[in-house]
């Protein structure tokens, strides 16, 4: 089975990027969720702040070359 996507270029870049991009963004929610889970695991701790999740998010995404524009 095959599977093809299509896009008409250049209108579609912005899709056509996302696609090409979707493993590294996949990449990122699962090492977000290895922090969390570190985090409760081995710091008990429950809680994390907004400013800190943000952060992380940030670093995650700029580490692969992504942005959320």
């Amino acid at each position: 089975m095959k599977a093809i996507l299509e896009f008409d270029l250049p209108e579609d870049a912005p899709e056509h990027k996302l696609a090409l991009d979707g493993g590294k963004w996949m990449a990122v929610c699962f090492d977000l969720d290895q922090w969390l889970r570190s985090l409760e695991k081995h710091e008990n701790r429950d809680t994390v702040g907004v400013s800190e999740v943000r952060s992380r998010i940030l670093e995650e995404i700029d580490s692969r070359g992504l942005n959320l524009e």
